[in-house]
């Protein structure tokens, strides 16, 4: 009769013991590589989320300044849904306007407001450009300081929940030093790095930008030896630049592409002779106007 040897039993019920807890161990890490997974993914789709919707706002930025080069003046916003611009100052992005697609990521048109004094032509464009502008929109921004600021266009993409839980896609930061409400720009917008209670997303056109975009100004030299009273006449404007008594000199700076005359009695009177003769459009460098 065979005797069992202790030393190699195999111990089968141990060992069904040992494989189950090796198998509940497993399914531990799984479900933590599954739950971390899913965080990641989240939170990896997020951050497409917004860097779509980020691109998206500065395809849009382009399209208006693109827009504003060939006609003088920004596109009006969109108050009736239908993507084209309406005459307003605030409401939607006027998308068909500027022929790019409708919506941001989240499937939201941008909130799009306008500087008022911007939307008539380019001499009125860029004479309050140059002046510098006032009024609505203003913004605060979050990487500079408190204070509000007047900018030329701001455009707003609410985040992908209405994260301020008041009603609006779009947020409001009523704490700290820096605030604004993007629901309607009152008293500014906000352009603020997103938290657990703000999640837009804002860029904005400064005067400077758009100016430097639009605007090239050339300077008239006019010198007036003609023995009497001169006019200088922004015919395009149709507005006077200027007057010269006889003997008097004036430098005008004056936008490129203006076509301009030197007349004898106010901007309604006879064309003066000069050198060169007027009407002129001056264009590219400076200009000089001699009369004799």
């Amino acid at each position: 009769m065979k005797r069992s040897d202790p030393l190699r039993s195999p111990c089968p019920a141990g060992r069904r013991g040992f494989t189950l807890i090796e198998m509940a161990i497993v399914m531990v890490i799984i479900g933590l590589l599954a739950g971390s997974g899913t965080f990641v993914m989240g939170m990896l789709t997020e951050r497409k989320a917004r860097n779509e919707s980020l691109d998206y706002l500065h395809q849009a930025k382009e399209a208006l300044i693109s827009y504003a080069a060939t006609q003088g003046k920004l596109p009006s916003a969109d108050t009736d849904q239908d993507g084209a611009g309406d005459g307003a100052t605030s409401g939607g992005l006027p998308y068909l306007d500027l022929k790019i697609r409708p919506t941001d990521f989240y499937k939201r048109v941008l909130r799009y407001e306008i500087n008022p004094n911007l939307t008539t032509d380019l001499q009125a464009t860029c004479g309050h450009l140059k002046a510098g502008l006032s009024g609505s929109p203003d913004v605060v921004d979050g990487d500079g300081s408190s204070t509000a600021f007047s900018v030329a266009a701001v455009l707003a993409s609410p985040g992908p929940m209405d994260a301020d839980g008041d009603g609006n896609a779009l947020d409001r930061v009523t704490s700290g030093s820096h605030q604004g409400d993007n629901t309607d720009g009152v008293p500014n917008y906000i352009r603020f790095p997103p938290t657990d209670t703000f999640d837009d997303l804002v860029v904005y056109i400064g005067e400077h930008e758009l100016y430097s975009e639009l605007c090239e100004y050339v300077t008239l030299a006019v010198n007036n030896n003609s023995g009497a009273r001169v006019y200088v006449c922004n015919e395009t404007q149709g507005t006077q630049a200027g007057a010269l008594n006889n003997g008097q000199s004036g430098s005008y700076p004056i936008l490129s592409g203006t076509r301009v005359t030197i007349r004898t009695s106010s901007c309604s009177g006879s064309i003066a002779s000069s050198t060169p003769p007027t009407p002129i459009i001056l264009a590219g460098q400076g200009h000089t106007i001699d009369l004799p």
